[in-house]
């Protein structure tokens, strides 16, 4: 299978702006488009994802990601279903435990069993299926299809959950390949205690990205986004992450403004070092970001999620389709 590429999207941007993203990510050879679903801070995700279908004929449109504490999953499974009948056939639902979405509400994230049966829930209905929910009976009354499930997950155990569950798998684990390694054996492990065999999930790679000729100036963009992606870091063990990376991660975290998630001027990113950067970032010049992606697509994985908050996506889009993906795909 060719290594597919996706662009991951926080919509900060009217949802007509999101489309024209959509629309160009489209025609310069990108397979898919991740928005962010956290009603707080952002555009709605469903709109955003709606404008997209309309102006856009090929590409996937994935919801980067959704939530099963601020969605019941009927709403969800007609909101999905509905996306997808727009885009003929395009949709695909990415759901996790929930970070900035719940965590701005001040409720708590899903626990995996939760999303194990919230995930159930959804496929049974768009299954065409009468399925009970929290004590009701739940069933969809218009046609519907199965769209694809993929999970978000950093963790060990949410890892192995996808590998058991999911169709698909967007998992955040930084740019280090022991990072992205440790991740791909607990998918593998997964599907392994399911009985599936070895690659039966579709496994996205998602990496906070800047490129641009300065490669200093795109690091320094990029760290807002690497506050997020750095999220990561709690699943790891100290021992890989080492002393120095662990420092300075504590330090970021205790600083954290959930109401300025992806923030390039919030508190956290001003404590992003170059460390965390080199850990959970390709950002750099089109050479060294080509060159960070190469070495994890030599461990398998079936595309990329590249994700940023650049003022100038349009340009980072151009860059990568130009000077970055022609060098990874050959």
């Amino acid at each position: 299978m060719p290594l597919s590429f996706h662009f991951g999207f926080l919509p900060n941007k009217p949802a007509s702006e999101v489309a024209e993203l959509a629309a160009l990510a489209e025609m310069l050879g990108f397979e898919g488009i991740w928005i962010a679903d956290s009603q707080s801070l952002f555009r709605d995700a469903w709109v955003s994802l709606s404008a997209c279908a309309l102006r856009t004929e090929r590409i996937l449109l994935a919801t980067g990601v959704t939530n099963p504490v601020t969605r019941h999953p009927a709403v969800v499974a007609g909101a999905i279903a509905s996306l997808d009948e727009l885009s003929g056939g395009r949709a695909i639902l990415g759901i996790g435990v929930g970070e900035s979405a719940v965590r701005t509400l001040g409720l708590p994230r899903a626990t995996l069993a939760r999303l194990s049966a919230y995930t159930s829930v959804v496929r049974g209905l768009l299954a065409g299926e009468t399925v009970e929910f929290e004590g009701s009976e739940l069933r969809m009354a218009w046609p519907v299809r199965p769209v694809p499930i993929y999970f978000a997950s950093s963790g060990e155990r949410s890892l192995e959950l996808a590998g058991r569950l999911a169709d698909g798998v967007v998992f955040q684990r930084g740019s280090s390949p022991a990072f992205v390694r440790l991740a791909l054996e607990a998918i593998a492990r997964g599907e392994e205690q399911a009985g599936r065999p070895r690659g039966s999930v579709v496994r996205i790679c998602r990496l906070a990205c800047a490129v641009d000729e300065d490669g200093a100036a795109a690091r320094e963009e990029i760290r807002g986004y690497v506050s997020v992606a750095a999220g990561a870091s709690r699943s790891l063990p100290d021992d890989v992450l080492g002393p120095e990376l662990c420092e300075d991660l504590r330090r970021m975290r205790e600083a954290y403004d959930v109401h300025r998630h992806g923030g390039g001027g919030s508190p956290q990113a001003a404590l992003v070092t170059d460390r965390i950067v080199d850990a959970f970032a390709a950002a750099g010049t089109p050479g060294e970001v080509a060159a960070r992606i190469g070495e994890l697509a030599a461990l398998q994985v079936d595309g990329f999620s590249l994700t940023t908050t650049a003022t100038e996506p349009e340009r980072m889009l151009e860059t990568l389709a130009a000077r970055v993906l022609p060098e990874v795909r050959t």
